[in-house]
């Protein structure tokens, strides 16, 4: 019987081998050579899969919103009813921080991509950009909740609120990242939590406004 091999299997096996390589030796490393030999794999088979340095990264980009996507479903299944707004926002918004080894090698792909690379993907950069925002904007619907019947009221509020939130969580994950020491996963999360409840509040003041 001939051996079965699965492609795709192979693919993510190599966008690991890239993480691992970020991990170890910085964005910069990044190469078909060096990948190829995290992997065990030389270069001439790593091509077989990927012919440019960009199309791995791309591949490499597209598992890691895959694993948050997935992660962020995954929460959403538990915790039940009874679970708090802001804890359970929280809980999904801190998949996009790199709080812990994993979070930090998805965060570090996108410092091993150049500006020619934003701009050969411009269409994928928007799609990424608007989930994101998407998901900032429900979290402020949830804050919001049922406080006012005026529609256009809560609109305007969550479109404002989900830009803020948007910044600060860039921001909290670019300090997260370049300055654990000063900015370690307990006091981002603890400033995640609170920003949220700041967020909170100004749910109710605007509805108790008008």
């Amino acid at each position: 019987m001939p051996k079965i091999v699965d492609h795709e299997q192979r693919r993510r096996d190599l966008a690991e081998a890239l993480w691992r390589v970020v991990a170890k030796a910085g964005p910069s490393a990044v190469s078909i050579r060096a990948v190829a030999a995290e992997a065990g794999w030389s270069a001439g088979a790593l091509r077989h899969y990927f012919q440019t340095r960009d199309e791995l990264l791309e591949f490499a980009i597209e598992l890691a919103e895959e694993g948050i996507t997935q992660r962020i479903q995954a929460r959403a299944q538990v915790g039940g009813d009874d679970e708090p707004v802001l804890e359970r926002a929280a809980a999904f918004i801190e998949e996009l921080l790199p709080l812990d080894e994993r979070r930090r090698a998805e965060f570090r792909i996108w410092q091993a991509v150049g500006e020619d690379f934003h701009q050969a993907h411009d269409e994928g950069d928007r799609r990424r950009w608007t989930a994101q925002r998407e998901l900032y904007r429900s979290v402020a619907l949830a804050l919001y909740g049922d406080r006012s019947p005026d529609t256009a009221q809560r609109e305007e509020w969550v479109a404002a609120w989900a830009a803020y939130l948007h910044v600060f969580c860039d921001g909290l994950a670019a300090q997260a990242m370049f300055a654990p020491a000063r900015m370690p996963p307990d006091e981002a999360r603890g400033l995640l939590r609170r920003f949220l409840a700041d967020v909170a509040r100004s749910a109710g003041e605007t509805a108790s406004a008008r």
